[in-house]
């Protein structure tokens, strides 16, 4: 028993690193890829860092209210 824990006790942060450095790599892909093919330059780039500040934070409270209607609906 306590050697799944163990295990779980390293695996789950080394996933979770891991997904992360994935994940900021692919975003950084992205921003270098619009800076060099769009005309837009630098500005593509911060046009879409705004947009993922504001829809990422947006898109989870929408989530949230919903997921929280759906419970709240069936406990009733």
């Amino acid at each position: 028993m306590t050697l799944d824990l163990m295990k779980m006790a390293i695996l789950i942060p080394l996933i979770s690193v891991i997904c992360t450095a994935v994940i900021g790599g692919v975003i950084g892909f992205i921003f270098i890829l619009l800076f060099k093919t769009t005309g837009l330059h630098e500005w593509g780039s911060v046009i879409l860092g705004m947009a993922l500040v504001v829809l990422v934070p947006a898109a989870a409270f929408l989530l949230q209210n919903y997921y929280d209607k759906q419970t709240a609906t069936q406990t009733d």
